[in-house]
């Protein structure tokens, strides 16, 4: 099927956030994903935890996500909120937690020991 197939009913967007502590996946699905949903989102995932515990939310690069000039919303709501916002490097979405079910399994390292290992990754000699 082509990437740019018809949608006579629109698409769905699944806003997600994976709670470390608790091993579980948390998520909405939206009409929209503006930065209107995204902080509604993110209110939702403040509300998991008391305010006196500092979060930290790992995020992409996508412009909703993002504090501007014009628009200091979602800068605003993480210092009010004791919320730490980490953005991933551009080009490193991979990084973002709840797109890993998505992502191709990662190749198993060699198994090795850990002197043959660290000799034979930090040398210039072939192996």
């Amino acid at each position: 099927m082509r990437a740019t197939y018809k949608r006579p009913h629109g698409v769905r967007h699944l806003l997600a956030a994976y709670d470390l502590s608790t091993d579980r996946l948390y998520g909405h699905v939206k009409a929209r994903k503006g930065r209107t949903e995204f902080l509604a989102f993110c209110r939702y995932i403040r509300t998991l935890h008391p305010l006196d515990v500092r979060i930290a939310i790992v995020l992409d690069n996508f412009s909703p996500h993002l504090s501007t000039n014009k628009d200091t919303r979602v800068g605003d709501w993480a210092a009010t909120n004791n919320v730490e916002l980490a953005y991933t490097p551009f080009y490193g979405s991979w990084l973002n937690r709840p797109q890993l079910p998505s992502a191709p399994p990662p190749t198993p390292p060699r198994p090795a020991h850990p002197i043959e290992y660290e000799t034979l990754t930090t040398t210039p000699h072939a192996a």
